[in-house]
């Protein structure tokens, strides 16, 4: 175990040294389909039972445009939030939603990207697989449905058309979906067996180090 904390110590260390200072765009390879800002969410599980879920967010790109100078991490966890968006005091408004769930034989860690549809993803993940037993990837994978900032109700393709013409028949306000781009990732561990599963919507892809497999 010691040998495999200097390994990625000594990795860390070597990315470190790779980083100076924020460079120009052209320095990055900067496209025109590049997302311009953004989000992102890590969930981690180690053998020792160890358990990290960190949602955090530069907004646009670059952030703040400052950096650690020990780390070379660009800053702005959210910052944006504060100038643009905020007008009810200091606390910016953000549905990340990092989780850790802890029973006697099993772990659960996850959370989402995805602006205020995380919340929307994250329940509709959680129901899934607490509530109705599905796997971590049938859970993430379900269509879900989002409920937007003017009450307009809006449904992933291939939702239950069942359920969205007795939403209608109701009342509700149904709109056509654009795009839905909320991304969970999850890991569990119960008992011995550790499984993991990142979001396809973006086309994410969850990583099992050799001594879990």
């Amino acid at each position: 175990m010691q040998s495999k904390v200097r390994s990625m110590q000594s990795f860390a260390d070597n990315i470190r040294s790779l980083i100076s200072k924020t460079h120009d765009l052209q320095y990055y390879g900067i496209t025109s389909y590049l997302e311009s800002m953004g989000t992102t969410h890590v969930s981690v599980l180690t053998e020792d039972g160890s358990a990290v879920s960190v949602t955090s967010s530069i907004n646009h790109i670059f952030g703040s445009k400052f950096l650690s100078p020990s780390t070379g991490i660009i800053l702005n966890d959210v910052l944006f939030d504060f100038c643009t968006i905020s007008n009810f005091g200091e606390q910016p408004p953000s549905s990340m939603a990092p989780v850790l769930l802890k029973s006697q034989s099993k772990t659960l860690v996850i959370g989402s990207t995805g602006g205020n549809m995380i919340t929307t993803g994250m329940a509709s993940a959680l129901m899934n697989h607490l509530w109705f037993g599905k796997s971590l990837k049938d859970a993430i994978n379900s269509p879900v449905v989002y409920v937007d900032s003017e009450n307009a109700v809006k449904f992933e393709p291939n939702f239950e058309k069942d359920v969205i013409e007795a939403l209608k028949k109701k009342g509700h306000n149904h709109q056509p979906a654009t795009r839905f781009y909320n991304v969970v990732n999850t890991m569990e561990k119960e008992d011995s067996c550790i499984s993991a599963w990142s979001d396809e919507r973006k086309k994410g892809k969850a990583a099992v180090l050799d001594h879990y497999k």
